[in-house]
């Protein structure tokens, strides 16, 4: 996927928070797809965590990928199968969310 994948070819090499902020951004350009980020984020993060502590470049930083984190902890392919429908989340909302968190980032 990313070794052939000409929309990777600016993802960040070095295990980063860049790597997360790729993602919002290329999502929320439309470079990539909802589900590519759905299916990556958490991934890269858990192995960011797992690797230590996380150097994000600023509290709000941190703050904003942990709200993107939240909102797909309750993503769902389809939100009304689930119980308690109305506190899951779907793509748009997925969106949505990334979109805003990258307008927060470029904004610090």
């Amino acid at each position: 996927m990313l070794g052939s994948d000409p929309r990777y070819a600016t993802f960040p090499k070095e295990p980063s928070p860049a790597q997360l902020r790729w993602y919002i951004e290329n999502v929320a350009n439309g470079n990539l797809s909802v589900e590519e980020l759905i299916t990556s984020f958490r991934n890269i993060h858990e192995a960011l965590e797992s690797a230590g502590r996380i150097k994000y470049g600023s509290k709000e930083e941190a703050r904003l990928i942990w709200d993107l984190l939240w909102a797909l902890e309750f993503y769902s392919p389809d939100p009304s199968k689930e119980q308690m429908s109305e506190e899951w989340n779907d793509a748009a909302t997925i969106v949505a969310e990334v979109k805003r968190v990258a307008q927060r980032l470029k904004e610090i």
